[in-house]
C-alpha cells in the first residue's frame, strides 16, 4: 500500500523512521541511509548492511522501522 492510499489519521510507515535508523528489511537489519521524496509514485528506501558497507535500494513498502529504535538504554 502505498503512503497516499492511506487513511487519513494514519502515519506513513517512514515517519516513524528517521535516516541512520535501523529498519529491517527481509528479516535483516540495515541502516536507513536515505528516502525518495513524498511526490514519487513508487519510492525507494537506501539502505546499507552494518557488517559489509553493501548499498541496496528498495521498496520503501518492504521496510519496518526496527523495534530497539527509540529505546532507552
Amino acid at each position: 500500500m502505498s503512503d497516499r492510499a492511506r487513511a487519513a489519521d494514519e502515519q506513513p510507515i517512514t515517519a516513524a523512521m528517521k535516516i541512520g535508523d535501523l529498519v529491517l528489511y527481509q528479516g535483516r537489519s540495515y541502516y536507513l541511509r536515505g528516502l525518495d521524496p513524498i511526490g514519487v509514485p513508487i519510492r525507494r528506501a537506501f539502505l546499507e548492511d552494518p557488517s559489509s558497507g553493501e548499498e541496496l535500494v528498495v521498496p520503501v513498502e518492504e521496510i519496518a522501522p526496527e523495534a530497539t529504535n527509540g529505546a532507552a538504554f
